[in-house]
């Protein structure tokens, strides 16, 4: 099994940090949806007794008995305890839990380091480093994390978006723009934190934006960067009101026929009501436009309901691979968001089953699997339905996608 751990950022920013390793989607467990200084403050109030128990000096820290807790001073104490508790990643652990009490970019700790932290920061720090040393993720520390250009907010009722998910997201904004853009109806089952199908909203509204209108159609052979999708949605839309957000997309000369008829529709499903709560909230933060649903895979769509593009992301950790996870994984992260039965695919293959029916005519579906079920989840498309079967491969080189168009309907 592939081990789940902290590796370095795509640039400086706190909010940009990834983590390392395949992504699974939420299934069960509720907790309230806070802001992460909502959640830091409380969790200082709300855990004073344990927070109290982290050490005034961790053994081999290398800092002064006596003297203000500065950026400097606390950056050495807290990887000093966290290496002690055989935390991964220690010091870049320690840097994203000071920009989050602080609420600055992690380039201004080495701008500021003689900073002295008031009593407040020092007890809400102290709350989060406690819990930090019994290997909670640092994703759930800070409420937040970054996925393919979008900063999500992140909870305990869902599992946290890894970087493997993005290939799912890159093939499906590649054959998006192999089609021209226009209209397209999406669904993502088993959203969570809703970061595929926020990003693919955003995306998609971009690529198929006139190119009157500030944007140039994305031409044959060039690829979908997903920082790139981001500056664009930034620059284009800043942070406007749901009212302005319905005018997008049209050309300033007029409203034409063509233009107003453009519809990106994305719908989201998931079995928990806190977890769709999220995708709602994270839709609404980042100005996209989802319909998301409660239920348990295909429960919420309806009978007549078809679409272009179907993607998930489902439970696919054996269930004795689930056993090996670890601690800060299987400790922390919804179990049932995590299994996925004997062979791990319990939940692919009611994905796969029903996509077959809801699918339009050579519409696409694409799945996350596990690095070792290519084979197994290859067979399940082998029938008369599908066509342009494929495993795509993970920026490690994993097997990570399942890819299957459906044929011409009868």
């Amino acid at each position: 099994m592939q081990k789940l751990r902290l590796r370095e950022p795509y640039d400086a920013r706190p909010t940009l940090e990834r983590v390392n390793g395949g992504s699974m989607d939420p299934r069960a467990q509720s907790t309230p949806i806070q802001s992460p200084a909502h959640a830091s403050m409380q969790t200082a109030t709300q855990s004073s007794a344990e927070a109290s128990a982290v050490p005034v000096r961790p053994a081999n820290a290398t800092v002064r008995a006596e003297g203000p807790w500065t950026v400097s001073r606390l950056l050495v104490w807290i990887s000093a305890f966290l290496t002690e508790r055989k935390i991964d990643s220690p010091r870049f652990t320690a840097e994203i839990l000071l920009t989050a009490v602080l609420k600055i970019e992690r380039i201004r700790l080495y701008m500021e380091p003689g900073r002295e932290l008031d009593s407040e920061e020092l007890s809400a720090l102290r709350a989060l480093v406690a819990r930090a040393g019994k290997g909670e993720p640092l994703q759930f520390l800070v409420g937040r994390w970054q996925f393919f250009g979008h900063d999500f907010l992140v909870a305990p009722c869902t599992l946290i978006p890894r970087p493997s998910t993005e290939t799912l997201v890159q093939s499906a904004l590649e054959w998006y723009r192999a089609r021209g853009g226009g209209s397209v109806a999406v669904l993502d089952l088993c959203t969570g934190t809703g970061c595929i199908a926020v990003t693919l909203a955003l995306a998609m509204r971009a690529i198929a934006r006139p190119s009157g209108a500030g944007c140039r159609p994305l031409r044959g052979g060039e690829s979908i960067d997903s920082r790139a999708v981001a500056e664009i949605v930034a620059r284009n839309d800043g942070v406007q009101s749901d009212a302005e957000q319905s005018d997008l997309g049209q050309p300033e000369m007029n409203h034409s026929t063509a233009a107003t008829a453009l519809e990106i529709s994305v719908v989201a499903t998931d079995l928990v009501a806190d977890a769709v709560a999220l995708a709602r909230e994270n839709a609404r933060r980042l100005g996209a436009s989802i319909d998301a649903r409660v239920g348990d895979v295909w429960a919420p769509i309806t009978a007549q309901e078809r679409f272009d593009l179907i993607v998930s992301n489902p439970p696919y950790v054996t269930d004795a691979e689930y056993d090996e996870l670890d601690h800060n994984v299987r400790g922390f992260e919804p179990a049932t968001a995590l299994r996925g039965g004997a062979d791990g695919l319990d939940l692919v293959r009611r994905v796969v089953d029903g996509a077959a029916q809801r699918l339009k005519e050579n519409g696409l579906l694409l799945v996350e699997i596990g690095w070792n079920h290519g084979d197994a989840a290859r067979a399940l498309v082998s029938g008369p339905h599908w066509r342009g079967v494929d495993i795509l491969k993970d920026g490690d080189g994993l097997d990570r996608v399942l890819h299957a168009q459906r044929t011409e309907l009868p």
